[in-house]
């Protein structure tokens, strides 16, 4: 599984809003949610917060990837944001993040959940890549740059 079998276009969203870590979670649970009309919200953020307690998801270079294997979901989703001013998320470097990437995943798909985050992973470790999601103003522009 790559990340572009499960890029959604309606699970993109630039700029996000939050100025926190709490807040960014929220924000990209809620667009799930709405977007594809789960009615589990709390059980989801639940799942996320708990896996953040263990231990931050703020990787380095403006990148975190909350993520969550739960049964509140059925199949693997992908929720991107973009924050225009960097959110403090306990990165591994001390810097603030930019770019966000949730990662939910059933408990029986843990394989899938893997390679996702190790795909995120990859294609952010490029710096032009991530230099051209910095200039992404809308969630088309963030889709494009995936797909292409």
């Amino acid at each position: 599984m790559t990340l572009t079998d499960i890029l959604d276009r309606d699970l993109i969203k630039v700029p996000l809003e939050g100025r926190s870590k709490h807040e960014i979670i929220e924000e990209l649970v809620d667009l799930l949610s709405q977007k594809k009309a789960l009615t589990n919200r709390e059980e989801i953020l639940s799942a996320v917060l708990e896996r953040e307690s263990l231990g931050s998801t703020g990787l380095a270079d403006g990148i975190a990837i909350p993520h969550a294997k739960t049964a509140a979901v059925d199949r693997v989703y992908l929720v991107v944001g973009l924050a225009d001013t960097s959110v403090d998320f306990d990165a591994q470097d001390g810097e603030g993040s930019l770019y966000f990437f949730l990662v939910l995943a059933p408990e029986h798909e843990a394989s899938a959940h893997i390679e996702i985050l190790s795909s995120i992973a990859k294609t952010t470790a490029s710096a032009s890549f991530k230099r051209l999601l910095r200039l992404a103003k809308t969630s088309e522009d963030v889709y494009s740059l995936f797909i292409d």
